[in-house]
């Protein structure tokens, strides 16, 4: 059976300062994105090669255009190119670095319109599609080419390609199909996204889409939410009290909920540490690799 990892983020630049703060003996892998340069890339790959530690990529792999994601759904035809020509390089780039994924989002742009809670962090009218702009039938035959083109270039370059859900409206039978399609391409669940997705859009049932998205499931990001009033807090530390408090996200209950159908997936802490202290955050370590030993499987530890 492959061991389970817990990783951490290092995103931006990586240090081996940086590295002893976040890990302990439960950490043995880390996530890794917007590096300012190729010499960046290579120092990390270094580093993980020679202390057996396994290392993924969020897109976008270099920092020197800013935040862009490929807009993996444009209706555009020009625009869909220019996001298969981006995720062409940024595979075959990590792959040069031995990197065990290359993570992308999908759909991106998001898709959906109202009726929604109008929480400010969503994304504005500019950043996604309406259905308006992006039919179910378009939507379909868009996922369909670029699944296609994913399982390609994974076999090209011997890269395992995952994707990460935004939010996708009432499209969600076409999300779930795509990836039952295409088996080979991993699924990437965000804790703090499906709580989002949960209260933002009426009638979504996060319960019966880990059901429906289980036995895809490669890499789970966790991280909490904090709700006030008409707005949102994520990226927060999955704390045990929160887990019976209504203005928290039900992040540790959708890792349990998982863990109990796959016992395969690996865990990224996708939280902001600096917001707690050492002695917590080792805790939560534990606490998540226990949670899953508990359900199956076995969490890597190093020595």
């Amino acid at each position: 059976m492959i061991p389970r990892r817990l990783q951490v983020g290092m995103w931006d630049h990586f240090t081996e300062e940086r590295w002893d703060e976040l890990a302990d003996q439960h950490i043995s892998g880390m996530e890794i994105c917007s590096f300012p340069n190729r010499e960046a890339l290579l120092q990390v790959s270094d580093y993980c090669c020679s202390q057996r530690i396994a290392f993924g990529v969020h897109a976008p792999i270099l920092g020197d255009a800013g935040f862009r994601l490929p807009q993996v759904n444009a209706p555009e035809s020009g625009d869909f190119q220019e996001a298969l020509e981006q995720i062409s390089s940024e595979v075959q780039l990590a792959s040069s670095m031995g990197a065990d994924y290359m993570l992308f989002h999908y759909p991106f742009y998001p898709v959906f319109q109202e009726p929604f809670t109008p929480y400010p962090r969503l994304p504005d009218p500019a950043h996604r599609y309406s259905y308006n702009q992006l039919s179910k039938t378009k939507f379909r035959e868009i996922s369909k080419r670029l699944f296609e083109f994913l399982c390609e270039l994974q076999l090209r370059y011997g890269q395992r390609i995952v994707l990460e859900h935004d939010f996708f409206g009432d499209y969600e039978d076409v999300f779930v199909d795509s990836f039952h399609a295409y088996p080979e391409i991993g699924f990437v669940l965000d804790t703090a996204r499906l709580d989002i997705t949960r209260r933002a859009f009426h009638g979504f049932d996060p319960y019966h889409f880990l059901d429906r998205m289980a036995s895809q499931v490669y890499l789970v990001h966790y991280s909490n939410v904090f709700y006030d009033e008409d707005k949102f807090t994520h990226h927060l530390p999955v704390l045990p009290e929160q887990d019976h408090d209504v203005n928290y996200g039900d992040a540790y209950a959708y890792l349990r909920y998982l863990a109990e159908r796959n016992s395969r997936f690996h865990v990224t802490f996708e939280h902001k540490a600096s917001l707690i202290t050492q002695q917590q955050l080792h805790q939560i370590y534990s606490r998540t690799a226990l949670t899953l030993e508990e359900q199956g499987g076995h969490v890597l530890i190093r020595s």
